[in-house]
C-alpha cells in the first residue's frame, strides 16, 4: 500500500508545479507577449510542461494548425519567443522540429523584455521614478534623431543593450541585480543607445545628462 500511496503523493505533487508554472506564465509573461505569441506559447506549454516535459517535437504546419494561426503568423511568433528567450528550436528538414520551453522561473536571469519585480518596500526607493528621460533635455532636432533611432532598433538588439545595463549597473551596486531602480536602467540603455547613433560631436553636446549614473 505504501508504494501506490508514494506514487499518487508524487504525481500530485508534479501536477502542482504544472499549475504554479502555468499561473506564473500567466500572470507575469503573458501580458508581455503579442497576441500570436501568448497562443503559441501557451500550446508549447500545453505539448511540453503540461505533459512534464521541457521539450516537445512538432512539425510547423500541425503546430499552426493547433494554434489556429497561418504558418507565417506562427514563424513571426516562434521568432519574437526565441528573440525573447521563451523558446529554442532545432528544426530538422525532414522530420518534426524540436521545441524547448523555459520557464522565467528556471532562468539565471530575468529577461529583459519583463519588468523587474521589485520589494515590498520599493515605493520608499532611494532611486524612485522621479527624473525624466535624459532626451527630455536634448534639442528638438536631436530628440527626435535619438527617438527615431531608439524606435528602429530591432528586439534582440535592445534585449542585449538592457542586459548589457543590468550587468553594468549590477556591478555598481554590489552584484545585486534588484538594487538600482528601473529609471537608472531605462537612463543606462539610454546612454548606450546615444552612444551607439550620435557622432562625437552631438555626444559631447549632451554626455554630461548621463553623469548621474557615474556617482551612485
Amino acid at each position: 500500500m505504501a508504494e501506490p500511496m508514494y506514487e499518487q503523493r508524487n504525481q500530485e505533487a508534479s501536477w502542482t508545479d504544472v499549475i504554479q508554472a502555468y499561473c506564473d506564465m500567466m500572470d507575469d509573461v503573458m501580458p508581455h507577449l503579442s497576441p500570436a505569441e501568448q497562443v503559441v506559447y501557451q500550446r508549447l506549454f500545453r505539448l511540453s510542461r503540461a505533459r512534464q516535459s521541457p521539450f516537445t517535437k512538432c512539425r510547423y504546419e500541425e503546430l499552426a494548425r493547433q494554434c489556429g494561426l497561418s504558418l507565417r503568423t506562427l514563424q513571426r511568433a516562434l521568432k519574437g519567443l526565441k528573440q525573447k528567450q521563451l523558446v529554442k528550436t532545432v528544426w530538422k528538414s525532414h522530420g518534426s522540429t524540436t521545441f524547448t520551453i523555459n520557464l522565467v522561473a528556471e532562468m539565471a536571469r530575468r529577461p529583459a523584455f519583463l519588468p523587474r519585480r521589485r520589494a515590498a518596500n520599493d515605493a520608499s526607493h532611494p532611486f524612485a521614478m522621479t527624473r525624466p528621460p535624459v532626451y527630455d533635455a536634448f534639442a528638438p532636432e536631436d530628440r527626435e534623431l535619438f527617438l527615431t533611432c531608439k524606435r528602429s532598433l530591432n528586439p534582440q538588439l535592445l534585449n542585449d543593450l538592457t542586459e548589457e545595463a543590468v550587468e553594468w549597473l549590477s556591478e555598481r551596486f554590489g552584484g545585486d541585480p534588484e538594487a538600482f531602480s528601473d529609471e537608472l536602467l531605462r537612463d543606462k540603455v539610454d546612454e548606450l543607445i546615444f552612444r551607439q547613433v550620435f557622432g562625437v560631436d552631438r555626444r559631447e553636446r549632451y554626455q554630461h545628462f548621463f553623469r548621474h549614473l557615474y556617482q551612485q
